[in-house]
């Protein structure tokens, strides 16, 4: 694993380091493909925040490709494959499945992974140090998180009995995810009950199964439309946690996830590397050093919950 003081460094030696985009390859711009599985901010405005740190400007220095798949497996895998025949230089991934559709659509682009729940787990590289292939970014700690944030929740809603986990079926990290709430549960002894969906379309059906369960409070899967996920989960009163920077601002209970900055900035650091000639498969997977726990007050006050100050005095941002 690499230390925050050693990213740190390496994002420091890039910015010293980096000529303008325009001229590593002569005259010709180069073109970066962006392929998201849904949920495209906050991440991407950091990326191309961290990106112009470093000299690339989108439009000027650099042109980026963004795409977003809206959560639909079919156009992911659509998007991915449109990239390659762009012929992009390289390709920036948000999500596991992002970067399974754009491992499927090439073996020889380079793809800098963000934000993927567990890499080697996915059999997305073949290690941490050691990638190979021509993949390499960042790998979260999501199922460790999603496994604190039941701790979280009990300690919100210490009267909650039952726990619902809202799954993303389509991904296949959805069982890892649940083995590590299952894992943590022997801690907090809670009633888990899980609930998969398979396409955006099965959200309300879920949410209706969740309240003919009576479950408290639900864990959400990060790869799942966020905005329609709140937006049931407001008008059920619901509350609802995620192990993803962002969950909170847009109006859900609680998120705890790695520090959004910190990997955005390692993403534009391997990013500037590859197109200065790096191999992905000599740049090791770098795991969070940093945790970041929000909480949407303004959401627990409409919801009539009072949390404990000690929980609120711990949270990195409360959102009011």
């Amino acid at each position: 694993m690499i230390t925050r003081r050693a990213l740190v460094a390496l994002t420091g030696s890039a910015v010293l380091a980096a000529p303008m985009a325009s001229r590593a390859q002569g005259a010709r711009k180069l073109l970066v493909g962006v392929l998201f599985h849904s949920n495209p901010e906050p991440a991407l405005g950091l990326l191309r925040k961290s990106l112009r740190g470093l000299g690339y400007i989108d439009g000027e220095t650099i042109d980026l490709d963004v795409r977003i798949a809206d959560s639909s497996e079919v156009r992911l895998a659509e998007m991915a494959t449109g990239l390659v025949a762009r012929r992009v230089d390289l390709i920036v991934a948000a999500t596991t499945p992002a970067v399974i559709a754009a491992k499927v659509a090439t073996t020889s682009i380079p793809i800098v992974m963000a934000g993927v729940a567990d890499a080697v787990g996915s059999g997305l590289v073949a290690s941490l140090a050691r990638p190979g292939g021509n993949i390499t970014g960042n790998s979260l700690a999501v199922a460790e998180a999603a496994g604190k944030i039941l701790g979280l929740l009990q300690e919100a809603l210490p009267k909650s009995v039952r726990v619902g986990i809202l799954a993303n079926a389509a991904d296949p990290f959805h069982v890892r995810l649940i083995e590590q709430i299952e894992l943590a549960n022997r801690t907090v002894n809670v009633d888990l009950r899980v609930f998969k969906i398979s396409s955006p379309g099965d959200i309300a059906a879920a949410f209706d199964a969740m309240m003919a369960a009576q479950v408290d409070c639900a864990i959400i899967q990060p790869t799942l439309p966020r905005r329609e996920v709140i937006g049931q989960a407001l008008a059920r009163r619901l509350p609802t946690a995620s192990p993803i920077r962002g969950y909170a601002d847009e109006g859900g209970l609680m998120s705890y996830a790695g520090h959004l900055e910190e990997q955005f900035m390692l993403v534009a650091s391997y990013v500037d590397k590859i197109l200065k000639g790096a191999k992905p498969s000599d740049l090791p997977v770098v795991q969070p050093t940093k945790f970041e726990f929000f909480i949407n007050l303004k959401t627990a006050r409409a919801f009539g919950l009072e949390l404990p100050t000690s929980l609120l005095a711990r949270a990195d941002e409360v959102i009011e």
